[in-house]
């Protein structure tokens, strides 16, 4: 094999499926490794992409380490058996480990330089490191001894034109399949993510979810991370949607609220106006778009509710953002030749 991907959180397959179909054009062989994790697996199937399931999500560090450990081993044995030239992964801890290990040539996608414990465990084995620039201006003096490629923009370019772009497509139902009143705006909710880094913090969605409701009649779609939020929600009497295609939701939402990253970042990339009430230091890559004005960031009450009301519905697409894909197919034809 040319190439081999290592699939580990949801966003990913939107992230990559762009280089996968351009391998496929040019005749560049790979395999795609995918951890069973919240609906990966489902969102591979509906690319139509083949894959090998390897490994699971764990939440307690005890777990973690378990299983990141068997995950070492088999992707090892599979790596043995299909020879791959070129290793490619999004914040994949067990791809650096395998690849250094067997000696292969390995690039890593990285913007979230906050992730202290995954960066230590895969950046100090990995060839090549590629960045946003918003990454890589935090890097920049300790840029773990590495040269680093960087794009003028973030990862969720990538995510939003794999469907832009691809047979895969906006839903254009989606409203219809929610049950969304169409003669009301759509405002979309995430609270933060329930990782080490963010542990301990109080989510705030639902005294924003009042004080919206308070404020102003619309759809407001939230996204829960584990059960008691997903009921928690439901009391209030908001749409609290199972697995379901974000992004075209995202598409034809009018504002966007979250305390985590990916979502934020994707409604920015699409113009909608987002807002962070991330709890924790911003990433690069979010004061990024912050600079750029396609995202402000507040846990104010009266600020989250007062933009929203301000600003529902206007879409900012003034600026271009670079999408990643070419660099990285650039990347691996260049480690290939």
């Amino acid at each position: 094999m040319d190439v081999w991907i290592d699939l580990t959180n949801s966003p990913h397959i939107h992230y990559f499926s762009q280089l996968i179909d351009k391998f496929n054009r040019e005749g560049i062989e790979y395999y795609i490794t995918a951890r069973k994790f919240q609906s990966l697996e489902d969102l591979i199937d509906i690319y139509g992409y083949d894959y090998i399931s390897v490994g699971n999500h764990a939440d307690s560090l005890e777990e973690k380490l378990i299983n990141s450990s068997k995950r070492v081993i088999e992707l090892t044995k599979i790596a043995k058996k299909l020879d791959p030239k070129i290793a490619i992964a999004k914040h994949s801890v067990e791809l650096p480990r395998v690849a250094f290990g067997m000696n292969i040539h390995s690039i890593f996608v990285l913007d979230n330089e906050h992730a202290s414990a995954q960066n230590r465990l895969t950046v100090p084995l990995v060839n090549d490191i590629i960045c946003p620039e918003g990454t890589k201006l935090v890097l920049n003096g300790s840029s773990f001894g590495k040269y680093i490629d960087s794009f003028e923009g973030t990862c969720e370019v990538s995510n939003v034109n794999s469907r832009l772009n691809s047979s895969f497509s906006i839903d254009e139902s989606i409203k219809e399949k929610l049950n969304i009143d169409e003669s009301l705006p759509i405002t979309i909710m995430r609270p933060r993510p329930n990782s080490s880094y963010c542990n301990g913090k109080k989510d705030i969605i639902p005294m924003i979810i009042d004080k919206l409701k308070s404020q102003m009649d619309c759809n407001i779609v939230a996204f829960p991370r584990d059960e008691d939020q997903r009921e928690k929600y439901v009391s209030m009497g908001v749409i609290v949607p199972k697995t379901i295609d974000a992004i075209s939701l995202l598409y034809y939402s009018d504002a966007m609220i979250g305390a985590g990253g990916t979502m934020n970042r994707e409604a920015a990339v699409l113009g909608v106006p987002t807002i962070s009430c991330y709890p924790e230091k911003l990433l690069g890559v979010d004061n990024y778009l912050i600079e750029k004005e396609r995202m402000i960031h507040t846990r104010d009450l009266d600020e989250i509710v007062n933009h929203v009301m301000d600003n529902i519905g206007k879409r900012n697409n003034g600026i271009t953002l670079e999408d990643p894909t070419e660099l990285m197919f650039e990347k691996v034809v260049g480690s290939l030749s």
